[in-house]
């Protein structure tokens, strides 16, 4: 026989959890989908991100996807916007504000590299969408060369950068954006598509180089 529990007097009644509201569901229902096709396009590449493999990855019915995107392009074409706007809020909050020079560089490609541990699949996300997703290469390029650009600006008023002028800059942040992506090309991926560590030579070399051509 079961006996009832006396309540302790004076007591807060234990309130009743809380419901996912209507747009808390939703908003979990688009992520997942996103990090679904994400991590397939790593896997399969663009081809390989059908809506049939997004759904059953994101463990939705195939009917659910239409309510977040008009087709599977248009998902594919926010892939990589998304990332890069992780990736920039990896980095930002974890730079040094009093890092200088080439330290600076350094640290941002080191944080870089350690995004790409925690994200293996992002490197095939921004390398094949210029044919798979043009409009999302697009966004992304002009989102991550301006916040570079602010930055190499911000060294140019403090006098960091000698002999370059402010039109400079612009090519001078391509530049450096293609060198990291093709450093991680060749030292951080495996045969098997997995991130191993950087050598710390690689990472010396870059910040030397740099080191040379922006702030002898």
């Amino acid at each position: 026989m079961k006996t009832r529990r006396t309540p302790i007097k004076g007591a807060r009644p234990r309130p009743a959890p809380r419901e996912n509201t209507r747009a808390e569901k939703a908003e979990r229902t688009h992520q997942a989908l996103i990090d679904a096709a994400v991590r397939i396009v790593g896997r399969l590449g663009y081809e390989g991100a059908s809506i049939a493999n997004i759904t059953a990855h994101a463990k939705v019915a195939q009917g659910t996807f239409y309510n977040y995107f008009k087709s599977r392009q248009d998902i594919l074409d926010q892939l990589l916007p998304i990332m890069g706007a992780q990736m920039t809020e990896y980095i930002r909050p974890r730079m040094d504000p009093g890092a200088r020079g080439p330290e600076r560089e350094k640290l941002r490609i080191t944080l870089y590299f350690e995004f790409l541990a925690k994200h293996p699949w992002f490197h095939r996300l921004v390398n094949e969408a210029e044919t798979m997703a043009p409009k999302a290469h697009k966004v992304y390029f002009k989102h991550v060369s301006e916040g570079y650009i602010r930055s190499l600006r911000r060294s140019l008023e403090r006098g960091e950068l000698k002999g370059y002028t402010e039109a400079q800059l612009e090519p001078i942040a391509y530049m450096l954006l293609s060198t990291r992506t093709y450093l991680a090309q060749r030292y951080a991926f495996t045969s098997r598509g997995t991130v191993k560590p950087v050598p710390a030579e690689v990472i010396d070399t870059y910040v030397e180089f740099v080191s040379r051509a922006l702030f002898s």
